[in-house]
């Protein structure tokens, strides 16, 4: 009995070693082998996002010929020669606009609809360095807007596009040049300002967009081209386009945060649909100023949202009588 005491040790010894042994082989054969599923269930995923924007971008192509690759290299021309756009807002030619014939469809009045009052809170010719200031008071009062943005492929507004589309607001196309001359000099150069930009903004943000407004909006006396053809064009591209039913005023001379927000807050009450026209530019720091207190006073009236637009929206536009 006592020799075979160590033997029965020795040997039990042996087992456990053996057994570890065995575990170390297991483990050294499995953990490979884990990291190589997940490699590949990592890689498939990647080809077959590849594949998808492939086929998106041989769509693309399909559609609009050589016009995707020609912007990338005009985008990139504008970054290597340092050729900056102005940042506080697009090159704007001015015009007096008279919107005494001008019926705005879209705007019924309070007597005439029951129930909510639609706010769209809407801001042109972004981005600029004022758009993080804007979203910042957007996100606090946990509201979603509409920016209707020019292209600026500068890659300081490249976060800001992004921004827009990740805080969840609606991102709308308000040209690309924003010079009246070029874009509404004919059809086809409306057409190219038009391509260029959604071609842009979906480099840029993923998004296809399918809401415009028209510089000057819809009712402008500017366009050499009948605004009917232009109006027909977006509607064969399957977008929609928006003009606005209360105005900020920000973009007239004199303009301060007071009167900013008593234009949008004392016209508000007229109407159920209110397609709300503010400005994203760094020389009207008057509205960000103004926003705040904005918010505050449309979110305090009875039975009214403030949204964005959506696909579902009733449109409101400017219609020549």
């Amino acid at each position: 009995m006592g020799f075979n005491e160590p033997k029965k040790k020795y040997s039990k010894r042996i087992q456990n070693l053996r057994r570890m042994i065995l575990i170390s082989v297991a483990a050294a054969c499995l953990i490979p082998t884990c990291f190589c599923v997940i490699l590949a269930i990592r890689f498939d995923r990647l080809k077959t996002a590849y594949d998808q924007n492939l086929a998106d971008l041989e769509w693309y192509r399909g559609r609009f010929g050589d016009e995707i690759t020609l912007l990338s290299q005009d985008s990139e021309d504008v970054e290597d020669s340092g050729d900056v756009q102005n940042e506080a807002s697009p090159v704007t030619e001015e015009f007096e606009a008279d919107y005494s014939n001008v019926y705005v469809s879209g705007a019924q009045n309070p007597e005439d609809i029951e129930g909510t009052r639609y706010v769209y809170l809407t801001f042109d010719d972004g981005p600029s360095s004022s758009t993080g200031e804007i979203l910042d008071i957007l996100e606090e009062y946990n509201v979603k807007a509409t920016f209707f943005v020019c292209g600026k492929p500068d890659t300081k507004y490249t976060d800001i596009y992004k921004r827009i589309v990740d805080d969840g607001h609606t991102l709308g196309m308000h040209s690309y040049s924003h010079k009246y001359s070029e874009l509404y000099a004919s059809l086809d150069s409306f057409k190219e300002d038009f391509k260029k930009l959604r071609i842009f903004l979906y480099q840029t943000t993923g998004v296809w967009s399918e809401f415009y407004r028209f510089p000057g909006g819809s009712s402008n006396d500017v366009s050499k081209v009948k605004m009917s053809e232009l109006v027909e064009y977006l509607d064969q591209q399957e977008v929609t386009f928006f003009d606005w039913n209360v105005s900020a005023g920000d973009d007239k001379a004199g303009a301060t945060s007071d009167t900013v927000y008593a234009n949008i807050v004392n016209n508000i009450p007229k109407f159920k649909h209110c397609v709300v026209l503010m400005h994203d530019a760094t020389d009207k720091k008057y509205t960000v100023e103004a926003l705040p207190e904005i918010i505050e006073a449309i979110q305090a009236m009875d039975d009214t949202v403030i949204v964005p637009i959506t696909e579902d929206t009733l449109p409101v536009q400017h219609i020549k009588k």
